[in-house]
């Protein structure tokens, strides 16, 4: 059987199970931990996102922590998607300068 015509019926029983949105089925398949699935669901879905809104849409607070373990799955599962981080300058609204962490996913999976 092929790798496409195995994943499409494991995507039908999926959905019969109640798991909607490929990122659902892909975090299943992937064995991810629920925040895991969390950032790599909301990255998929929003593309790039900064802390305030990975913290707050995801309830994540060690988004670090967080994506270093979801790229270690990624790697032992043979996709070449990783999760990165870009820090850029930031000013509060106070003024006062900082940097913030901009998250997103590089790389395709090995499906496409």
């Amino acid at each position: 059987m092929s790798t496409s015509l195995a994943l499409q019926r494991l995507s039908k029983a999926a959905q019969k199970a109640g798991i909607q949105s490929p990122a659902q089925f892909e975090s299943l398949a992937l064995r991810l931990s629920r925040q895991q699935e969390r950032l790599f669901s909301l990255l998929l879905e929003q593309g790039e996102c900064d802390n305030v809104m990975v913290r707050q849409t995801a309830s994540i607070g060690n988004i670090s922590e967080c994506a270093i373990s979801l790229n270690l799955k990624l790697e032992v599962a043979g996709d070449n998607r990783r999760v990165l981080c870009e820090r850029r300058p930031h000013a509060n609204k106070f003024g006062e300068r900082g940097v913030l962490g901009h998250w997103r996913i590089a790389g395709e999976s090995k499906a496409a």
